[in-house]
């Protein structure tokens, strides 16, 4: 199982609170700016420790904010000591000089820093706190030269469809090496997005996503990245970027109790957790829970709607899982985009394994 079935990498939700407000967020975490104890570490240490047995190779941090986790600094330390490589996302408000000596000091590979546009009015706006733009500047300030790999995180909707430009040259000033471009999910608080009619519709994802291909010249030290499913991308692109590959069957996610889930989803619906770090072995988890046996079964045979139909369902597996269980409580639905674009008539022949329509 576990050679078929690598544990490559572990998604550590190290808090279930976060000192922004994000309306897009599809987490959607409780609003603090203390400190959390969040995932209990002893015990979060012998899980990485387990997890290295069936294949463990990265962790990535996040949350809610994870700078607001109690054991942070102690975390990465210990993560450093066992060679993991580390990502982490963050809202960057909270990164100051100490931080950055301990990012130094323990290697992180990778910090990924939130920004939806280059202007302080609209990127508060939509993190619904005054000043998270300033302080995020700051926190980029701090790291623009300090050699660890850099990306920026961008989630679209109206209030910043224009600001793509600009969140491009915020990269080129402070030296990222990528910027992922995300459209919006209807899970979380995001939707209220879709219910307000807040989201960009399939045209408009399209038009913004060529945009983004023509500019891409003026700014070859940047690698863009725009989160779209392959129907929607060129050839180039899925040659450059890949296919989207929705990760569910090589990772797990530990929630902020210490519950485990395919992924953050498990915050928001019990029924996709797996068990306890403090009581349960990762390992076994891995190997004999039912959903998990289930998933190894039947991605990408059982997937629905266009999903089924698509020539590429064996690469990116029906794109993000958690989603589709977000929109239709159900692990095997078509991503949403995706079903849209057939429903439309637009998804290209040339994508599908039959010509015809998707049964």
């Amino acid at each position: 199982m576990s050679n078929k079935y690598p544990l490559n990498s572990l998604f550590l939700y190290l808090t279930d609170r976060c000192n922004l407000r994000c309306s897009h967020c599809w987490i959607s975490p409780q609003f603090s700016d203390q400190h959390q104890d969040g995932i209990p570490i002893e015990p979060l240490k012998k899980a990485i420790r387990d997890a290295k047995n069936i294949g463990l190779q990265s962790v990535k941090l996040t949350g809610g904010e994870p700078l607001l986790y109690r054991e942070f600094d102690e975390l990465l330390y210990f993560l450093a000591a066992e060679a993991l490589s580390v990502n982490m996302e963050t809202n960057g408000t909270l990164i100051d000089k100490e931080r950055l000596a301990v990012f130094k000091k323990t290697g992180i590979s990778q910090i990924s820093v939130s920004f939806d546009a280059g202007s302080a009015d609209i990127h508060d706006a939509i993190r619904g706190v005054n000043g998270c733009f300033d302080r995020g500047v700051e926190g980029l300030e701090f790291l623009s030269d300090s050699g660890i790999n850099l990306q920026v995180i961008m989630t679209l909707q109206h209030k910043n469809r224009a600001e793509i430009p600009a969140v491009m040259e915020l990269c080129k000033k402070y030296k990222i090496s990528s910027l992922k471009i995300n459209h919006l999910l209807p899970a979380g608080r995001a939707k209220n997005n879709f219910e307000r009619g807040e989201n960009l519709e399939l045209e408009e994802l399209q038009t913004l996503y060529g945009r983004v291909a023509e500019r891409r010249g003026a700014f070859r030290d940047l690698d863009i990245f725009f989160d779209l499913p392959v129907a929607f991308r060129t050839i180039d692109d899925i040659t450059r970027s890949g296919a989207c590959e929705c990760a569910v069957l090589n990772i797990l996610g530990i929630l902020s109790n210490g519950d485990i889930s395919i992924c953050g989803i498990g915050q928001a619906y019990q029924e996709l957790r797996m068990g306890n770090i403090t009581r349960d072995s990762i390992p076994d988890v891995w190997r004999r829970h039912r959903i998990l046996k289930d998933l190894r079964r039947s991605l990408p045979a059982n997937l629905e709607g266009i999903c089924r139909d698509c020539i590429f369902k064996f690469q990116c597996l029906g794109a993000c899982r958690a989603n589709a269980y977000a929109v239709n409580r159900n692990l095997y639905a078509p991503y949403f985009l995706c079903q849209r674009l057939s429903d439309a008539n637009g998804f290209p022949a040339s994508r599908r394994i039959n010509t015809g329509s998707c049964p």
